[in-house]
């Protein structure tokens, strides 16, 4: 299938008519950032696919004309820490349906009864789940980790957000190798299946770290 969102060397169609990879990386980052960190100004007081949209619109709509748009083809990513491999991602006729199923799966949960390592764990586990969908053609990472920040806020367990921000990209060695990896690679650790054995913990301390960063904010400010 012919990627209609794409240049023919491949970089993503873009408001800003960036020709480079890099430079259209380092602009969605430059200009994501200072989106995100505003975040709590999109519309929408329940947290659902509508919420969703409106969150990518609100990061992207300067640089994508799709921006809020779900995406119209399958979606195949080589992983790192798969390695080489590509997290099976919704199809793109079925993301309404697995958009649904993964929300109300977070709203049917008990937060309220949870311990802040479990609130961490099942939350770092459902919305990896809800990442897994991607339906938008890029920046997924970024409006899912916005959309965990306004439903944490809306559930009594808001997070630091910032500390999300901090680990959007891999860093590396001298050498080429991986020193830290980056947020993206933990959700795909997270959301692997089952029988693949998911690996939450490393997405998971990152969201106690969050929530944990937010309540030591609140206690100064005291």
């Amino acid at each position: 299938m012919t990627d209609p969102y794409v240049l023919d060397n491949g970089v993503l169609k873009n408001k800003l008519n960036i020709t480079s990879y890099d430079a259209l990386r380092q602009a969605e980052a430059d200009i994501g950032f200072l989106k995100i960190i505003n975040v709590d100004s999109v519309d929408g007081d329940y947290p659902d696919e509508v919420l969703l949209q409106n969150i990518h619109r609100h990061i992207f709509e300067d640089i994508f004309d799709w921006a809020g748009e779900y995406r119209t083809v399958p979606l195949v990513k080589e992983e790192l820490v798969l390695p080489g491999y590509s997290i099976p991602y919704s199809d793109y006729q079925n993301i309404k349906s697995d958009l649904r199923k993964r929300i109300m799966d977070l709203n049917t949960c008990p937060w309220s009864n949870m311990s802040i390592e479990d609130i961490s764990t099942n939350f770092a586990r459902k919305i990896a789940l809800l990442w897994k969908v991607h339906p938008f053609r890029d920046g997924n990472t970024r409006t899912i980790l916005s959309f965990a920040f306004l439903y944490a806020k809306k559930h009594g367990f808001p997070f630091d957000i910032e500390v999300f921000t901090n680990e959007l990209n891999r860093e590396y060695h001298n050498n080429g190798r991986v020193s830290k990896y980056s947020i993206r690679d933990k959700f795909v650790l997270a959301c692997l299946d089952d029988k693949d054995y998911p690996e939450v913990e490393f997405l998971a301390s990152t969201f106690q770290k969050a929530i944990i960063s937010q309540k030591q904010e609140k206690n100064k400010s005291i």
